[in-house]
């Protein structure tokens, strides 16, 4: 549908009348009712354009150089503008739902390409060219042609010899896409805005519904289930909304392979090494959840910064636990008066400290974040230098016997990034030097800088292959 004229509620009127006289009208097709509703519409411009050029003739000649502020809406108008908007949406999940396949036409669209295969045929690598292509489009239905039988989708594959692609491979595409577009349609029931995006608790709410349709997590408990709704939403939002706007793209949120392993936990009868480093397995959820309770102390909900500093067997550095209170939403303690973070912040952290996840572009901000003391997207030698010296007082404080100078661990680090402005180093220089994970933790956590400093000593005590099959035979 068009841009709709703001000019009277009474044209609102007319179009909503229309749109509801044509959605009950089952002797109209759909795009019967389509033109019949952007014929009023463009009638409606026209309308609007002859009362601008009778009250205003000298339009003709001299084009508009400012728009006088329109009046204030009343309460029906917006009442109206609102049941069109919502009308809007509904309609464009509908179109949406109108192009997804079920099982049958799935294997139906099997056959079809099997029925017409492309010589030279071959059993065990069927093929098909695009004239072939194009003649099981036409045996389809409009919709899923120009959805799934387009030319771009035909040369999204790669092509033999003689021009063919593998019916297979065009087949798991297809099923990929509408199974995207599937969950588009889900997804697009909790956007309540229709701007293409959820909030936190809607995609919660997702989560929830989404829940019975998942065989791994069946044996989760009811008590348990808000806590793993904070925990399976926050990974979306941590890498999907790094600028914390509240919000996350459905577009963002289909092209993820966030969603992907989600999904991977509609399979039945996981193995645990199979969900071993899924984000969104219970087992991992439930520990997530275990350590957190651990690290509460005073098991009032909320941690502080002495107990964060426990995290990780007591490697984290007092500077940047506090920068992390400094910059992330925190709550006030009315007892002790100290600053708290709640389970949220708790996993985004988390998630920018596990290894599997810190090297990446979202983790690195987090931390370029918290190092960044003057907030000028800069780190210079002060910053390094700064960060640093408390890690070399937590060696001094664990009883070791730090093996180098902070001007020393400086210089290395600058030599490690590269930067492109030899005086500082921007968050771009930290990603791009595809070392930025081992940057952060040499200046943040004292097992991270040990595990940099000695990591010729794991090299050396590692045994070469020749030496494992020489252990196993005289084992």
């Amino acid at each position: 549908m068009g841009p709709v004229p703001a000019h009277g509620s009474d044209d609102l009127k007319r179009l909503l009348r229309l749109s509801g006289e044509s959605s009950r009208s089952s002797a109209k097709s759909s795009e019967d009712a389509e033109h019949e509703v952007q014929a009023h519409l463009a009638a409606m411009w026209r309308e609007r354009e002859e009362a601008e050029a009778t009250a205003e003739p000298s339009l003709k000649h001299i084009p508009r150089l400012t728009l006088r502020k329109p009046p204030a809406r009343s309460a029906a108008h917006e009442a109206l503008q609102s049941e069109l908007s919502r009308l809007a949406c509904q309609r464009a999940r509908e179109h949406m739902a109108s192009l997804v396949l079920d099982s049958k036409q799935l294997d139906e669209i099997w056959e079809l390409l099997r029925a017409n295969l492309s010589p030279p045929l071959s059993p065990a690598d069927e093929r098909i060219n695009y004239d072939d292509f194009c003649a099981v489009a036409a045996s389809l239905a409009p919709k899923a042609a120009s959805t799934f039988f387009a030319a771009s989708h035909f040369l999204k594959l790669p092509m033999d010899d003689y021009g063919r692609i593998s019916i297979l491979h065009f087949t798991q595409w297809l099923r990929c896409k509408n199974s995207i577009l599937r969950t588009r349609v889900e997804l697009s029931c909790y956007d309540s805005a229709g701007d293409g995006a959820v909030t936190e608790r809607e995609l919660e709410q997702w989560v929830s519904d989404l829940l019975p349709l998942l065989p791994a997590l069946a044996e989760l408990r009811a008590e348990f289930l808000p806590f793993y709704k904070v925990t399976a939403v926050r990974k979306f939002f941590f890498f999907l909304d790094p600028k914390r706007r509240g919000r996350v793209s459905l577009k963002a949120l289909l092209a993820s392979p966030i969603l992907h392993e989600l999904f991977q936990l509609r399979k039945e009868g996981l193995t645990p090494e199979e969900t071993q480093d899924n984000w969104f397995a219970l087992d991992h959820a439930e520990t997530l959840y275990s350590d957190y309770l651990s690290l509460d102390t005073d098991q009032n909900g909320m941690l502080c910064q002495s107990e964060l500093l426990r995290f990780g067997g007591g490697g984290l550095t007092a500077p940047i636990v506090r920068r992390l209170f400094q910059e992330v939403h925190t709550y006030k303690n009315r007892e002790s008066g100290q600053s708290e973070i709640d389970y949220k912040s708790y996993l985004d952290f988390v998630l920018a400290m596990t290894p599997h996840y810190k090297g990446t572009p979202e983790a690195i901000g987090y931390f370029f974040r918290l190092l960044d003391l003057k907030r000028t997207g800069k780190l210079t030698a002060f910053e390094v230098n700064f960060f640093f010296r408390a890690v070399v007082e937590r060696i001094e404080e664990l009883g070791e016997e730090p093996n180098c100078t902070v001007e020393d661990v400086q210089g290395e680090i600058f030599d490690m990034v590269k930067p492109q402005n030899e005086m500082y180093i921007t968050l771009n220089d930290l990603i791009r030097c595809k070392v930025g994970d081992t940057v952060v933790g040499m200046l943040t956590d004292v097992h991270a800088f040990w595990q940099y400093d000695r990591r010729e000593q794991f090299i050396a005590h590692e045994p070469s292959e020749g030496e494992d099959d020489a252990a196993g035979c005289e084992g």
